[in-house]
C-alpha cells in the first residue's frame, strides 16, 4: 500500500482549530507586562489541510483508495476511467483526481457510480462533474444524487467549482438489476443485489475477471455499519450478503465502504453478517425484556465489537433504531452519518 499526499489547500473551509484567550479586565491606570522578547510578531496559526490518501494497487488498472474513513477506487477502461464513489468533499475530491491523474494518465474521467447516496460517498460528486462524467446511481438514489448535483447541499460550499464552472450535469443514469462496462480484458458490472440493504438504493461493482467487488456500504470489514438510513432493512441485508456468497460471484479481494480490504471476500461478508445478527439479537433481547432505551450503553453493549472503528460513534444509534423495529416503532432514521468523524 502506498500513502500519497497530493494537494494541500487553503484553511478557509475548516475549523479545525480555534485559539483560547484569557483575558482580565484592568482598569485604566493599571501597569501592563509584556512577556516574552520585546516586538516579536505574533505568526498565525498553520493548520494542516493535506489530504492524505491510502492508494492500493488490486490488479493491472484497478485501484483501491481510502480517504480518511472512506473507501473509493478507480477502474481504467478502454475508453476513460470508471470511478466507484468520490469521498466526502470538495477537497478530497480534487485530491483524488489528482491521485488518478498520478497513476492512470490523462485518460478522461467517463464514469461515476455511485454506490450509494450517503454523502460521505458522494461529497466529491460536485466536483467531479466538471470533469464530464456520466454519473451511474441506483434508481432509488439517483434523484437524490441528481438533486445534489444541481443544488448542492446543506454541507457544500457555497460557489464551490461546479457552481463556478458553467457545467450542467447530465441526467444520472439509474440502474434497476445491472449495467455493463469495458472490454474482454477488464469487464466492470454495475449491480443491484435486489433487496433494500444498507440503504434503499445500494450497488456494488464487480470485476469478474480479476474476482475484486467494491461493496460500498453493504459491506463494513472490522468497522461498524451505520444502520440508521430510513431504507436501511436488516433482512434485506442480509439477503444481499448470502447473493453475494453463492456461484455467482467468485470475490478474492472485497473493498468495503469502510474498514479494512478483505482478502478473500468472504471475511468481510461474514464479518458485517455477523453484527447485524449480533446487534439485532442484543436489541430484541432489550426490547423483550423491557430495558430502558436511555440506558442503551448498558444494556446494548457488545464486546465483541468494542474498539473497532466506529463503535463508539455509531453502535449505539444502532441499537437505538433496532430497539425501536423491535417494539413495533417506526422511525425516520437519519439520511447521512454525521456522527461519524469528517476530517
Amino acid at each position: 500500500m502506498t500513502r500519497t499526499r497530493p494537494r494541500s489547500v487553503p484553511a478557509h473551509a475548516l475549523s479545525l482549530l480555534s485559539l483560547l484567550f484569557l483575558a482580565a479586565t484592568t482598569p485604566a491606570y493599571a501597569e501592563t507586562y509584556h512577556m516574552g522578547l520585546p516586538n516579536q510578531p505574533v505568526k498565525p496559526s498553520v493548520v494542516d489541510t493535506t489530504v492524505a490518501i491510502e492508494v492500493e494497487p488490486l490488479a493491472p488498472g484497478v485501484y483501491a483508495a481510502k480517504m480518511s474513513y472512506v473507501w473509493t477506487g478507480w477502474v481504467e477502461l478502454g475508453d476513460g476511467i470508471l470511478v466507484i464513489d468520490t469521498g466526502f468533499s470538495e477537497r478530497g475530491a480534487k485530491a483524488l483526481a489528482d491521485t488518478i491523474r498520478a497513476r492512470s494518465g490523462n485518460l478522461h474521467i467517463r464514469y461515476v457510480v455511485n454506490t450509494h447516496a450517503h454523502l460521505d460517498h458522494t461529497g466529491g460528486d460536485r466536483f467531479f462533474a466538471t470533469l464530464g462524467p456520466t454519473f451511474i446511481a441506483h434508481a432509488n438514489a439517483a434523484e437524490e444524487i441528481q438533486h445534489l448535483l444541481t443544488w448542492g447541499s446543506e454541507e457544500a460550499e457555497a460557489g464551490d467549482t461546479l457552481t463556478h464552472s458553467g457545467v450542467t450535469p447530465p441526467p444520472v443514469k439509474k440502474v434497476t438489476k445491472r449495467t455493463s462496462f469495458g472490454g474482454a480484458k477488464r469487464p466492470v458490472q454495475v449491480l443491484s443485489l435486489g433487496y433494500p440493504a444498507h440503504t434503499a438504493g445500494d450497488l456494488v461493482v464487480y470485476l469478474p475477471k480479476q474476482a475484486i467487488l467494491f461493496a460500498g456500504d453493504v459491506v463494513s470489514n472490522r468497522s461498524v455499519p451505520w444502520m440508521v438510513d430510513p431504507g436501511m432493512d436488516v433482512d434485506g441485508w442480509l439477503k444481499s450478503l448470502d447473493s453475494l456468497l453463492t456461484p455467482a460471484f467468485k470475490i478474492e479481494t472485497l473493498v468495503p465502504g469502510h474498514g479494512v480490504i478483505s482478502r478473500p471476500g468472504q471475511a468481510g461478508i461474514a464479518f458485517t453478517n455477523h453484527y447485524l445478527l449480533d446487534a439485532r439479537a442484543k436489541a430484541a433481547q432489550g426490547a423483550s425484556w423491557g430495558s430502558r432505551l436511555d440506558q442503551v450503553k448498558d444494556w446494548g453493549y457488545l464486546g465483541a465489537y468494542d474498539g473497532l472503528e466506529f463503535y463508539s460513534e455509531v453502535h449505539f444509534l444502532n441499537m437505538r433504531r433496532l430497539y425501536n423495529q423491535a417494539k413495533g416503532i417506526k422511525t425516520p432514521g437519519r439520511k447521512n452519518t454525521h456522527a461519524i468523524k469528517r476530517t
